[in-house]
């Protein structure tokens, strides 16, 4: 019966997703574009800042900036020893989602497993949250027309209006979800600074700063955060066809998910395994074909060895530490993938959300329905 059911739920959205490509890229098109643009400019902002930190620093000049290229981040820029680690080359895996352990072998590289449900943490990517809600009002109304005899046809225009009615309220809930969402790692880093603060004021607080830094702690942050995750993943769905205030939605989804926390968990673990896949495999192969006509990136192509590259299909993460930065015209270009396949990836959550939004409504409604008074 599990089994007719995820077989049942993955059918939808590989039906639905087919059917509305156009509608849902048109319905994103103006939200990715600004954040694809951001993540361009942020990055050559943190190019900037590193190199103003280098040269603040490190007066002999002995660091440089160089390029970090992965299959799952895209490109980003790092500092390393320009005498000694510029030559060097560094590979790592990560497996996803397996929560975080790190072994390093004899000649160097590095195997990394990590738990990560979004991709595109710390970026400008997230603003793709934002498209969300006309994504997930869409599909209600696609699902709603389709069980009615008379649909009306939808426009683009119509859901960004509605949309832009509650413009305030959806940003407000985007922007607390995260905050929620992120509270284990943002008290985590705020009480480890105080501690370290009053640790020289104070020295017998060391041994709180000890437990801060004890190996249990990043497995409870990550538990944490997927059980945030979890509970509230229906917020969107509960802002979009429920009149709830800010604080409504995520109590409401809270009441949702109860009694079907363990399921939702392992559908939410397997749809960012899959597109762990997607992306590494997707941004694996443009890497290796700009490798064949960009110098720079021969490293890549060496690292991205044939039995190496099929690790990107059970989840890895390749990752090559380059003795340089990029051209300007690489960077960008490596980013507008990575900002596409973001892009491309948000619907199949917006279809998931809604429809399990629905499952958990019939249920409730039926359990409701056959309580006796």
């Amino acid at each position: 019966m599990a089994d007719n059911r995820r077989a049942n739920l993955a059918r939808t959205i590989f039906t639905q997703y087919q059917d509305n490509f156009g509608l849902f890229w048109r319905i994103m098109l103006p939200i990715a574009i600004i954040a694809i643009v951001l993540e361009v400019v942020v990055f050559f902002q943190s190019v900037t800042r590193v190199e103003k930190y280098i040269d603040a620093t490190f007066r002999e000049n002995v660091y440089t900036t160089v390029g970090n290229v992965s299959t799952i981040s895209g490109v980003y820029p790092t500092i390393s020893l320009s005498k000694k680690d510029a030559s060097a080359e560094y590979v790592s895996w990560r497996i996803l989602p397996i929560p975080y352990f790190t072994s390093t072998e004899s000649d160097g590289i590095t195997w990394l497993w990590g738990l990560n449900f979004r991709s595109f943490d710390d970026s400008p990517l997230i603003l793709l949250l934002l498209t969300l809600y006309p994504l997930s009002l869409a599909i209600a109304r696609i699902a709603r027309g389709s069980a009615s005899e008379a649909s009306v046809p939808l426009t683009v225009r119509d859901i960004w209006r509605s949309t832009g009615r509650r413009a305030l309220a959806v940003f407000g809930a985007a922007l607390l979800f995260v905050l929620i969402v992120d509270v284990g790692g943002y008290l985590h880093i705020t009480i480890d600074i105080a501690v370290s603060w009053l640790t020289k004021v104070y020295q017998p607080l060391h041994r709180v700063s000890d437990w801060l830094t004890h190996p249990y702690v990043y497995v409870i942050i990550p538990l944490l955060r997927c059980y945030l995750l979890v509970t509230l993943s229906l917020y969107n769905l509960c802002l979009i066809l429920e009149n709830n205030s800010i604080v409504g939605i995520f109590r409401r989804s809270h009441a949702l998910v109860s009694g079907a926390r363990l399921r939702f968990f392992g559908i939410y673990l397997l749809t960012g395994w899959i597109a762990s896949v997607m992306t590494s495999v997707v941004l694996g192969a443009v890497l290796l074909a700009f490798s064949v006509f960009i110098p720079d990136l021969a490293q890549v192509r060496d690292a991205l060895l044939p039995l190496r590259f099929l690790t990107l299909f059970i989840g890895g993460d390749i990752e090559v530490v380059l003795p340089q930065l990029l051209s300007v015209p690489v960077t960008v270009a490596i980013l507008i993938v990575k900002g596409l396949i973001a892009t491309f990836l948000v619907p199949i959550w917006a279809i998931l959300t809604t429809h399990l939004y629905f499952e958990r409504v019939d249920v409730i409604k039926e359990a409701v329905s056959i309580t006796p008074d």
